[in-house]
């Protein structure tokens, strides 16, 4: 998963409403598990922590040591279920990070079951690498010049830990390592396995050392250790797929979206589009959209479906030369999916400790940096055939962040001095009796699913490959706008460990049948250009109120989102007026004149609830002649169309 600012922090104060995090059957300090004695959480935290120490060397024992932390939430009701064990991705995002996330995930299953979530070396509580160089960096992540940042955390860690070459001791097989060593200490037999994301990949190097450790495993959005392809190719294939699938789904979307981002792309490359927008919350910037930004869009959409909603709309605005939406979306999905971070929450160093150790790379990391750039040079000047790319140039696809893709962050690290291979030779697939479940969503371009349906069967001898339709990176954890894959996919996670010996029985029909993604559809630059709602039954009140019906969802579809990517309780119109917010699960709006095309201004009230994506308001629309037109709203993500009423009218509209 790539870096991304602290999206989930306003959802983590929940966790002081779930009771069942508590566990009343120890009213003492400490809990002894297994040969561990372990603490009472800090302030806010249920459940119970603990520590484990662990060489840094493997191969140095009585060298320098760090301490692997973990979180332990007991079952309410205690049974004779293997624990549940939940690795988080990145890499560099701390698994105890996520205990309202898998909370969610696993819901009543933690009844009965333990869960166990522990940090891996390098982040959270385990021995976390925290460099300002690339933490606290807010320039250009990829390029030629960036990797000296990268080298700079890398001397950080060696002077951390002197003379123990200290950057290649994070790498996943010595996490892997350390986890086996936290479930004997912890005397858990097999467990029940999950991962998303980079943990997929750190569960493969599990699974390939220690596969008498597990009872099932499940992987959410996988990508492959043995045989990972460098250029990871895939990715574009399918991020050009899934941009014309979110169209084809569409019923206001028509011709080809990749024809249009090939457009725009020629267009870019002959002069940058600039201006001036706002920020989610309301804070003025300055944006250049290049070609570069527009591959980082692409991207991030893999993760972020607000991009998919609002990219091709926003290009074909920007076409017929209206550039305000797509200039918004490039400054408000950078710091969604690009903004800093403490190194608590994610840890960019070890992010790269991990890519520069483990990942391969279109160059050798034992060569020289400048060996290594006339390597990356030859490998550039050899591209994949066919240019899978398409419609960015493979030079454009290599200038994407670093934190989507680590093309070139590693060209000044270190050389290694120690070997650790994630999968070792000779690695054997799981036996039939260890259940292996992966699930992936069709518009996932970081992890494409496709590419887990080719070596998800070498995993083991029992395996089965689910495609989400219409689902996003890693929908399990429900750290999504997209409800409907949420619940799809922890129901089939669900199941599958509660009796993971069903795996070919495992009723996945929901995977098929999760609702399209909605599209902001349209950006109109007037009132005049937006397309009226449909007359479904009554009076027609004209065409203008169905005009305004368009507008007015227009507008409140955008607040929510705009609320979404920044839980601030105000923020800004399209073309101006403003909103407010408060509220969790059921959040209450309010548009103040709010202009979602530029001579018509819609105020009123409405709510959103964020869990089931449903969206009920009325608004009061002004149009450019100075007429009032009410309007009563209401959608789902359940369904594509919106319906409305004006006066008597019954309309209906593409959801927003």
């Amino acid at each position: 998963m790539p870096r991304a600012p602290l999206r989930a922090a306003a959802l983590l104060a929940a966790l002081v409403a779930c009771a069942a995090f508590a566990s009343s059957a120890h009213a003492a300090g400490t809990l002894r598990v297994g040969s561990l004695t372990l603490h009472r959480c800090g302030a806010g935290q249920h459940g119970w922590c603990g520590s484990l120490p662990r060489a840094l060397d493997p191969g140095r024992p009585h060298g320098p040591k760090i301490r692997i932390g973990f979180h332990w939430l007991p079952a309410n009701h205690p049974g004779h279920h293997p624990a549940l064990v939940a690795v988080e991705g990145g890499p560099g995002y701390p698994s105890t990070g996520s205990l309202f996330e898998y909370h969610g995930m696993y819901g009543p299953l933690l009844r009965d079951h333990d869960l166990l979530l522990v940090d891996n070396r390098g982040t959270g509580s385990s021995a976390l690498i925290d460099c300002p160089e690339v933490q606290l960096f807010l320039g250009k992540t990829s390029g030629r010049t960036f990797p000296r940042r990268v080298a700079a955390c890398a001397r950080r860690i060696e002077r951390r830990y002197p003379g123990v070459h200290a950057a290649d001791l994070f790498g996943t097989a010595y996490a892997a390592d350390d986890l086996a060593a936290v479930l004997k200490a912890l005397r858990l037999g097999r467990v029940d396995l999950y991962g998303d994301s980079y943990g997929t990949w750190f569960v493969q190097s599990f699974i390939a050392r220690h596969p008498t450790a597990v009872r099932s495993v499940a992987l959410d959005s996988a990508y492959q250790v043995v045989g990972l392809d460098p250029w990871y190719a895939s990715s574009g294939a399918v991020a050009d797929s899934a941009l014309n699938a979110v169209c084809s789904r569409d019923p206001a979307c028509s011709g080809s979206a990749s024809d249009r981002l090939g457009q725009l792309l020629a267009r870019l490359r002959q002069a940058p589009l600039s201006g001036k927008t706002r920020d989610s919350d309301g804070s003025r910037a300055s944006v250049t959209v290049t070609t570069r930004t527009i591959v980082d869009l692409v991207q991030d959409a893999a993760s972020d479906p607000v991009i998919y909603r609002e990219l091709d709309p926003s290009i074909a605005a920007a076409l017929a030369g209206d550039p305000v939406p797509l200039l918004r979306l490039a400054q408000q999905s950078g710091t969604y999916d690009h903004g800093v971070s403490t190194s608590a929450y994610f840890s960019d160093g070890l992010y790269f400790a991990v890519s520069c150790f483990d990942y391969p790379q279109l160059f050798s990391m034992r060569s020289s940096p400048a060996d290594r750039r006339t390597q990356l040079a030859g490998s550039v000047a050899a591209p994949p055939a066919g240019n899978p790319f398409a419609p960015f140039t493979t030079d454009e696809w290599l200038q994407m962040s670093a934190y989507d893709e680590p093309y070139m962050a590693c060209l000044d690290w270190p050389r290694p001095a120690h070997t650790a291979p994630p999968v070792p030779a000779g690695w054997q697939p799981l036996p039939a009796s260890v259940p292996v479940l992966i699930i992936g969503g069709d518009l996932d371009s970081l992890t494409p699913e496709p590419d887990a349906e080719h070596f998800g069967p070498t995993l083991g001898r029992h395996v089965r490959v689910v495609k989400l339709l219409n689902a996003v990176h890693v929908s399990s954890e429900g750290d999504t706008l997209l409800v409907g894959a949420t619940r799809c996919a922890r129901r089939i996670v669900r199941a599958f460990v509660r009796d993971p010996q069903s795996l070919d029985g495992l009723d996945t029909s929901c995977a098929a049948a999760i609702p399209p993604l909605h599209t902001a559809h349209a950006y109109p630059a007037t009132f005049a250009a937006a397309a009226p709602a449909t007359l479904s039954s009554g009076s027609d009140p004209g065409i203008d109120a169905r005009r305004a019906a368009t507008v007015a969802a227009g507008a409140l579809g955008d607040a929510t989102i705009r609320r979404f990517y920044s839980g601030v309780d105000q923020g800004p119109g399209l073309r101006g007026g403003s909103f407010t917010a408060s509220g969790g699960s059921t959040t209450r709006l309010s548009l103040h004149g709010a202009r979602f095309v530029s001579d018509a201004a819609v105020s009123g009230t409405a709510t959103w609830h964020p869990g089931t994506g449903l969206v009920s308001g009325k608004l009061t629309v002004t149009t450019p002649a100075g007429a009032r037109v009410t309007v009563t709203l209401s959608w789902s993500q359940d369904s594509q169309l919106a319906t409305a009423t004006v006066g008597t009218a019954q309309l209906t509209l593409p959801a927003p």
